[in-house]
């Protein structure tokens, strides 16, 4: 994402119409932690994985996995 737009240039949506993803981490130690950050719900997951060394899975609140480290 840049400015107002996705990466690819189409418009965000209103930050109001975004959700929280949980973000499933493990550090350069072995040792696992989690964040969570609200994303538009079309958002490309695979490129925040991507930026985002680490990352192991990504899930919506109810703990349905969007996102897994292949």
């Amino acid at each position: 994402m840049t400015g107002q737009t996705y990466a690819r240039g189409k418009p965000l949506p209103p930050q109001d119409q975004w959700v929280p993803r949980v973000f499933f981490r493990t550090d350069e130690r072995g040792e696992g932690m989690f964040y969570i950050i609200d994303l538009p719900e079309d958002d490309d997951l695979n490129a925040h994985a991507e930026l985002n060394p680490g990352t192991i899975r990504i899930e919506d609140v109810a703990g349905n996995v969007l996102w897994r480290q292949q």
